[in-house]
């Protein structure tokens, strides 16, 4: 089984050696769905459908940090800019809110605060500019102990389509990666402005832990920044399949 890529240039760019890994990691988890699931992320039936992909953080707001000094923005990035990938090569249309390293608050906040306020509002402008798109922020976790492991998907309350996007995400994260991860999915109230506030289908992919060690360096690790983005992929492909949203590619 193959994906059939619609636009190879995206992995050219990425180098030869990249796009090798890539795609030995995706042949093995498409393999792992059963036979007919290439069909499902292949190029042109998700064309019409509009993905926003929000690498959490960014710039002087560096998120959660592990114990190693681990900031969670640049895994945020790292795992966004994947998804980012795999997306436009399956045929979806992509909308980032940040490609690097920097916040996109307006040049006219000077304080931190009104820094943070901008950068959370002007996301906000990107979710309600493109109503009809899906939301995906990618997020790390943090808590207070060490034993806590494992990604878990939180939604909007406003559109009920977010749980199923969420339950999808979840789901395919837990068959694909985490066999052993028993959470479940998690509504959220004001605590997440962007989540509290979408009205079209609006997830936050927590996808680990960075006060766990052992899954910090997962999380660290390139390869499994790649699974964990081909797998919220399939989450979204397998919620819009559901939804029949998609059609069939034969």
């Amino acid at each position: 089984m193959v994906i059939n890529f619609k636009r190879r240039s995206r992995l050219v760019a990425l180098g030869v050696a990249a796009a090798v890994a890539v795609m030995t990691i995706c042949f093995v988890l498409i393999s792992a769905r059963g036979s007919g699931y290439a069909r499902r992320v292949s190029a042109n039936a998700q064309e019409s459908v509009t993905v926003i992909v929000d690498a959490g953080h960014g710039g002087m707001d560096g998120g959660a940090t592990a114990q190693d000094g681990t900031v969670e923005k640049d895994i945020n990035l790292s795992i966004a800019l994947k998804l980012r990938d795999m997306l436009d090569t399956a045929g979806y249309n992509v909308i980032m809110t940040r490609e690097t390293d920097d916040d996109i608050s307006d040049s006219s906040a000077k304080s931190v605060r009104l820094q943070k306020v901008s950068d959370i509002k002007n996301r906000m402008k990107i979710i309600e500019q493109t109503p009809d798109a899906l939301f995906v922020s990618i997020h790390q976790n943090h808590y207070g102990g060490p034993s806590y492991s494992g990604a878990q998907v939180f939604y909007s309350k406003n559109n009920p389509e977010s749980e199923k996007l969420a339950k999808a995400i979840q789901q395919d994260i837990c068959s694909l990666l985490q066999p052993q991860n028993r959470r479940a999915v998690k509504r959220t109230g004001t605590e997440i402005y962007l989540l509290y506030h979408a009205e079209s289908p609006a997830v936050m992919v927590e996808c680990g832990f960075l006060s766990n060690a052992a899954e910090t360096q997962k999380l660290k690790d390139d390869g499994y920044q790649t699974a964990m983005a081909f797998s919220v992929m399939c989450g979204i492909t397998d919620y819009l399949k559901n939804e029949e949203k998609l059609t069939e590619v034969t």
